[in-house]
């Protein structure tokens, strides 16, 4: 019964140890998935709002690159180290050419 619990417990840290970082589907992840949110928020200000979230994660909103009165909103998951795991963009505007969009130009995602 101790070996059973010994075991668990192990398996438990070791689960606990690990990081998840969503596998980056678009540019916006490829560029801010893994990096500091101490280094986003240097870069580009403040966010406008947090809120707690599962397993000591925390969701950020930002808001930013005014542009023709419309800004870039994007929602940051961020870890207990602070770490960007998760980004998406709320409000955002595509390209009509083709290019990148207006937060993966304000976010430097291009």
């Amino acid at each position: 019964m101790k070996f059973r619990l010994a075991i668990v417990a192990v398996s438990a840290a070791l689960l606990s140890a690990c990081t998840t970082a969503s596998i980056a589907s678009n540019p916006l992840q490829a560029r801010w998935n893994g990096k500091s949110a101490g280094s986003f928020f240097a870069a580009y200000g403040p966010p406008i709002s947090d809120s707690g979230g599962a397993l000591g994660a925390t969701q950020y909103t930002w808001r930013g690159g005014f542009r023709g009165g419309r800004p870039c909103v994007v929602e940051l998951t961020v870890d207990k180290r602070y770490s960007i795991t998760s980004i998406r963009a709320v409000s955002d505007r595509v390209d009509p050419k083709g290019g990148p969009s207006h937060c993966e130009k304000t976010l430097d995602a291009d």
